[in-house]
């Protein structure tokens, strides 16, 4: 007889722990049961398995408690390998979450440990040869010769009929058979030989290669345009040649298309993709071909990170500076460090490339913990667009009013009529920021959130983009019933619907969160642009990165303080990135492009260093700015958010942790608790504390201290630590 120590499927503190089931046989660690818990069925993780030489009875007696026989085993081995158990307790640790939530993260949604997901392998009816025999019409014995030199072909491929089939089928010179396949996220068949590298290209790939068969970080470091993909792609080649595996991660959804096409022209059928747009039939599939050992690379998001390839032999992190490598729900994990961990275990490089790099990674690069690779030019030897501030304070001066000013104007029509195409960035969805009563002043807020709500043309509805509380546009005010109210603000939807009306010839494409709901959105949306189906791209930061077009010669950005005055850290930093980024757009092909960003603040430094291509300058006045506020890279930094359906409970608690704080880490600047910048949010008041240490000695033991005091049953409030805060909202 075993004992089996399960993790249960709830992602709960106070379950946090394994609970001893019985078994006759014994189960691998990693593989899933079904378990009765209380009076709930569940699925469970096997976290150990260990032979014992006591009955039931007397292990009973021993421990003073009943205990179960686990149902039956799901899994005949286990899910995940040794690797990706063993990082799943580190990340435990590490970001202070439940086992089984790490667990769950890994997994595709069929595999994890869960009641409420089940296995949806796909089949297919094929016709299988069995043997010769004389048929009854010339026709049938035709259609036999063709079945045998075409074997096990699906029904629908064959050029005959169903009723001549199966007359075939009844006189048993064939069977009908039911097959497994893989669904196919990606239909396109393209195929591409490797382009020559430049000079620049080929030093970088020699200096990577010099570490093939051990862990370093490198930081290829390159300007928009010059050829950072081909150089991905020369270092995959060589590492399949070698025999090992590649692990390609891309920040979002919206430019995985692109990397997939690149990949799948060199690669074809070794290239496995993971990412949340996959309906989970696909992402199962390719999970299965992964583990089969069927695929040599892996391109995909963030948690593409967790793909079960064995036998790695590099990891590369396209644009490792966006914050979309940050997970924000359990386990808050940081892609890099993950990546990091992975790579050293299989003692390969990883590759860490943007244009525009985070301030910790060039930091790092500079100080010798990364290796620098620098690729300073442009492949095509072209220059960086010329960049115009356009002054939007100047504009109201001379009773321009209008969302986009004269310049910009006049250079959209421009380009539209040379047949060329224009990129407009303005990082906010919907129609409209908010509706205002003019009687009574009253903003339409969301019921649940401390927001304004959004309105959308399209559903004509108003939506809270934190909770997706929706209600139908009513054009009288709530409050007072008056029918005076206003649409305040601009989103892409209206600024979509303010170039078709006032540009000649205008084609206009929509590429937001709320226009690429639909499955293989990004990829249709991206192919028309494209293929010069539409001459305009509106939408948000989602087209700032990665996007190669080269018929694209102008760009512009319609409101670039919204990010400048974000109440975060970050704010200057991640202005930069997205501005730099979306300006690379533009010229890339043999025009030379050119970008206009409006603004109210053109004297900002930020965007002087923008206008300027000149990374190194924002990079000295930013980390100086760091070192006298104590900011990342000079500190870690730690979030704790304490958040209650009571608002009296959060902030008494948050003063009792803060107290705690301070006793248990003197070293520590602890800021708080103040209000987050949305306070409540789905009807959850929050409070955020934040820590900044240089020694993380102690540190973990008091946060997890802290965390098993306030996250168990009963408790009035909840908290959460993040190890890596990207956001403070």
């Amino acid at each position: 007889m075993y004992i089996v120590k399960v993790l249960v499927e709830h992602a709960i503190y106070k379950l946090d722990t394994t609970y001893d089931y019985l078994s006759k046989y014994q189960v691998l660690a990693g593989c899933r049961v079904h378990i009765r818990f209380g009076y709930q069925q569940l699925v469970g993780y096997v976290v150990e398995c260990q032979e014992t030489l006591f009955t039931q009875k007397q292990l009973e007696e021993k421990n003073g408690f009943k205990y179960s026989f686990i149902q039956d085993v799901i899994d005949q081995k286990p899910l995940l390998n040794q690797e990706l158990q063993e990082l799943a307790n580190y990340l435990s640790k590490q970001t202070l979450s439940t086992r089984i939530s790490c667990l769950q993260c890994m997994l595709p949604p069929q595999l994890k440990p869960s009641t409420n997901h089940s296995v949806g392998i796909k089949y297919q009816k094929v016709v299988s040869f069995v043997k010769d025999i004389p048929l009854k019409t010339t026709k049938q014995q035709e259609a036999l010769n063709y079945i045998k030199e075409h074997d096990l072909l699906p029904i629908k491929d064959y050029p005959f009929s169903t009723a001549l089939l199966n007359n075939i089928e009844k006189q048993g010179a064939i069977i009908y058979k039911q097959v497994e396949v893989y669904r196919n996220p990606y239909n396109e068949h393209l195929q591409q030989e490797d382009y020559p590298l430049t000079t620049s290209q080929q030093k970088v790939v020699n200096q990577i290669l010099a570490s093939f068969h051990q862990f370093k970080t490198f930081l290829l470091y390159g300007v928009t345009g010059s050829g950072k993909t081909e150089v991905y792609l020369h270092l995959s080649r060589f590492v399949i040649e070698q025999g090992k595996t590649v692990l390609m991660l891309v920040p979002e959804i919206a430019l995985t298309p692109m990397m997939v096409s690149a990949f799948k022209s060199r690669f074809g059928k070794s290239v496995a993709i993971l990412h949340s747009k996959l309906s989970a039939g696909e992402r199962y599939d390719e999970y299965r071909r992964i583990i089969d050992d069927e695929v040599k690379i892996v391109v995909g998001a963030r948690s593409a990170v967790f793909a079960p390839l064995e036998n790695i032999g590099l990891i590369i992190m396209d644009e490792e500076h966006d914050a979309s490598y940050k997970q924000e729900s359990p386990p808050r994990y940081l892609t890099s460090q993950v990546a990091r961990k992975r790579g050293a275990y299989h003692q390969c490089p990883v590759v860490l490339g943007s244009a525009t790099p985070s301030l910790e990674s060039y930091s790092r690069a500079l100080k010798g913990a990364y290796e620098l690779c620098i690729l300073s030019q442009r492949v095509n030897q072209k220059p960086l667009p010329q960049i115009e501030l356009i002054d939007m304070v100047e504009e109201m001066k001379a009773h321009h009013y209008e969302v986009l000013s004269r310049k910009m104007k006049a250079k959209i029509q421009e380009t539209i009529d040379k047949n060329e195409q224009v990129i407009l960035l303005l990082n906010k969805r919907g129609y409209s920021s908010y509706v205002r009563c003019l009687d009574c002043d009253e903003v339409l807020k969301c019921p649940h959130c401390d927001v304004s709500l959004t309105y959308h043309k399209d559903t004509h509805t108003m939506r809270c983009h934190y909770c997706d509380f929706q209600v139908p546009y009513q054009q009288k005010c709530s409050h007072c019933g008056s029918t005076n109210i206003k649409l305040i603000g601009s989103g892409t939807q209206k600024i979509e619907e303010y170039l078709q009306n006032n540009f000649i010839n205008s084609r206009v494409i929509r590429y937001d969160v709320d226009s690429t709901r639909k499955k293989q959105g990004h990829h249709q949306l991206l192919k028309q642009f494209e293929n010069q189906e539409a001459n305009i791209l509106i939408g948000t930061q989602m087209i700032a990165k990665g996007l190669d077009f080269e018929n694209v010669t102008f760009v512009g950005v319609i409101n670039a303080d919204l990010s400048l005055n974000i109440p975060d850290f970050r704010a200057n930093e991640r202005t930069f990135q997205l501005l730099e980024q979306v300006s690379g757009r533009s010229g890339r092909g043999k025009k030379q492009g050119t970008v206009m960003i409006q603004t109210y603040n053109p004297d900002h430094f930020v965007l002087q260093c923008v206008k300027n291509h000149d990374y190194q300058s924002f990079y000295q006045k930013e980390m100086e700015m760091r070192k006298l506020a104590k900011y990342p890279p000079y500190c870690y930094l730690i979030s704790i958010l304490v958040q209650g359906k009571k608002e009296d409970d959060v902030t008494f608690c948050s003063q009792q942790i803060k107290e705690y704080l301070v006793k248990q880490l003197p070293k520590a600047i602890v800021l708080g608790p103040a209000n987050c910048t949305i306070y409540k949010m789905n009807d959850i008041y929050r409070k955020r504390m934040t820590l900044k240490i240089t020694n993380t000695t102690h540190v973990y033991e008091v946060l997890h201290a802290m965390s098993d005091y306030y996250n168990k049953k009963g408790r009035k409030v909840n908290v959460i630590c993040d190890f890596n805060p990207y956001t403070t909202i």
